[in-house]
């Protein structure tokens, strides 16, 4: 028993030192951004919430969910304007995710690609 124990609270240790993959550092750090201005609509309990938004793109859990997950990073770079053009998001309020908080954003859509890349890409229009 004391063997088992101990087993137990070296691989508990050992989890506790694993380091996050750079996408999940990313997005720890991005996390409070996308409550701000995506939960509202992206997320079942958001108030704005719907069954078309939620298939589309669902941001309840991480991994996002929806049939756009997997491009959501090139997605979010349009739909925010990284890298230019005129953002269309937060819908209620386009443009007014920028600073350091799109910086983080950027950040999360770049490490997560680069976790992904060689996935396969689903479009829908």
């Amino acid at each position: 028993m004391r063997t088992l124990a101990l087993v137990a609270v070296l691989l508990m240790a050992r989890a506790a030192v694993a380091e996050p993959s750079a996408e999940q550092a990313a997005y720890a750090k991005a996390k409070p951004v996308f409550a701000k201005y995506c939960a509202s609509c992206h997320t079942k309990d958001g108030a704005k919430a719907t069954a078309k938004k939620l298939d589309h793109f669902d941001m309840t859990t991480y991994p996002f969910g929806g049939h756009h997950a997997m491009t959501m990073a090139t997605t979010i770079r349009k739909v925010l304007a990284i890298g230019g053009g005129k953002p269309t998001m937060p819908a209620n309020k386009k443009g007014a995710v920028k600073g350091d908080e799109l910086a983080l954003i950027a950040a999360w859509a770049d490490a997560f690609e680069a976790a992904h890349k060689g996935d396969s890409q689903h479009h829908h229009h």
